[in-house]
């Protein structure tokens, strides 16, 4: 079995001109789901704005629920010892991640790269895996912890993670 790799998506300030992270998911080498959401930094909302979305994320919920770009970033340096994660949509979330890290003046000690990639590489097809589950709704549409445990889920159907370490939300 390989390395369970890290799976990460998150919720942008903005559809149309992403510029900073709303909510940040990830899965752990444990395949464990986190998700956190984010304070944004004055530097972000000096020239960027907060708009409606899939999610309902306004900034009263950040900031009251929210945490600092730095608890996060401190989370991940303890998390990731890996060179790449990996994103349904690697453009958005490396600029996502990549304004996390910005606000502190530092570079991301990771890339990231395309799932399907991931699931190529596994010999999986993830397009044709969601086809035989029966699930026809599109990824990007999932709420983002649903999509983490959906990869999680296929990466155990096809043995490429051990299913007793699946943590299932009932």
């Amino acid at each position: 079995m390989a390395s369970l790799p890290i799976f990460i998506t998150a919720v942008a300030n903005s559809s149309d001109d992403p510029a900073f992270p709303l909510l940040f998911t990830w899965s752990t080498h444990e395949a464990q789901v986190k998700e956190v959401l984010v304070i944004p930094d004055d530097e972000w909302l000096d020239q960027h704005k907060i708009e409606q979305n899939l999610h309902d994320l306004d900034e009263q919920q950040l900031y009251e629920f929210g945490f600092e770009g730095s608890d996060i970033l401190a989370e991940w340096t303890n998390e990731f010892d890996t060179d790449v994660i990996y994103a349904l949509d690697p453009e958005l979330i490396t600029t996502l991640v990549n304004a996390t890290y910005d606000i502190k003046g530092l570079d991301p000690s990771f890339e990231v790269q395309s799932i399907h990639h991931w699931f190529e590489e596994q010999g999986v097809n993830l397009t044709k895996a969601l086809e035989e589950q029966g699930h026809h709704t599109p990824l990007h549409l999932l709420a983002p912890d649903e999509l983490i445990i959906q990869l999680l889920q296929i990466a155990a159907e096809h043995d490429l993670i051990d299913p007793n370490d699946l943590i299932v939300e009932e």
